[in-house]
């Protein structure tokens, strides 16, 4: 067994995290030395940077042995069809929702004039998908499902989120990334909110990762839709979404249990089984 491996099998996050960062940041930083960052090569370096999370999970499964189970997760898509419907409705209702309650607090009446018209959805979630929905066979398939060997769902959802923020930080300093826009802390706060929702999502559809992958898909893309973070009052809305987002996560710990966030238990059970 070669030292990579050995070290990978005792320290199985900690080479996943190496692995996700330096696969993403040199693409990254390679896109930043573009004369035109968003140009096309730009583009192309920069979508493929967003593929080390993908990355970093095939290669530490098969580093410590357990790619068998990595591989039967990504390919989990026989599940009940409630959670398909959550994963792609979910987003949509509560960025929605959020819009309605900007838009009260903004205008003193309901106004839903932010929304894109609906044809363009569709559009929109399959650009999620590609910039944010192909993390996930790394962040829940791999990292997620690990951790929570170890710890509880709440804990590793936690340090997943730290990951998956530390995981950003080059983003935020490119140019023509959503990231250059947001402000660090509430996108600190962002993370870990949908760290714990997308835990328990995880963990209730019996560790399907194309369920996660929708719904991360579907995140990305009902936000843009949505105009949540382009009308209203600029910082209010942002109040607006991080204090929902937390407020929904809150409710899913408090629901389910920090243990194990989950909602079905016996499929979290056959999923608990599947990582033996």
């Amino acid at each position: 067994m070669s030292r990579i491996s050995t070290f990978a099998r005792r320290h199985p996050i900690p080479t996943y995290a190496a692995t996700a960062y330096t696969f993403s940041w040199v693409a990254w930083g390679l896109q930043y030395r573009q004369p035109d960052p968003m140009g096309s090569v730009g583009t192309l370096l920069f979508l493929l940077g967003g593929l080390g999370p993908l990355v970093a999970g095939v290669v530490v499964a098969r580093l410590v042995g357990s790619f068998d189970e990595f591989r039967e997760r990504l390919l989990r898509w026989r599940v009940s069809p409630v959670w398909y419907v959550v994963s792609i409705g979910g987003p949509l209702v509560v960025l929605v929702t959020l819009v309605a309650v900007d838009s009260v607090l903004t205008h003193g009446q309901l106004r839903l004039t932010g929304l894109q018209p609906l044809t363009t959805l569709p559009g929109a979630i399959l650009i999620g998908l590609l910039l944010g929905g192909l993390e996930e066979p790394g962040w829940r398939g791999f990292a997620q499902a690990r951790l929570q060997k170890r710890y509880s769902a709440l804990a590793a959802s936690g340090i997943v989120a730290v990951m998956w923020v530390v995981w950003h930080l080059p983003l935020f300093v490119l140019p023509g990334t959503s990231q250059s826009e947001f402000p660090f802390i509430p996108f600190v706060v962002m993370g870990l909110a949908l760290a714990i929702v997308f835990a328990w999502l995880f963990n209730s559809a019996g560790g399907s990762v194309p369920v996660l992958v929708l719904a991360h898909g579907a995140y990305n893309g009902a936000l843009g839709w949505s105009g949540l973070l382009d009308t209203g009052t600029g910082e209010q809305s942002l109040t607006v979404l991080i204090v929902g987002l937390g407020l929904i996560s809150l409710g899913f710990v408090l629901i389910s249990g920090q243990s194990t966030l989950v909602t079905n238990p016996e499929s979290r059970a056959e999923s608990a089984d599947s990582e033996r």
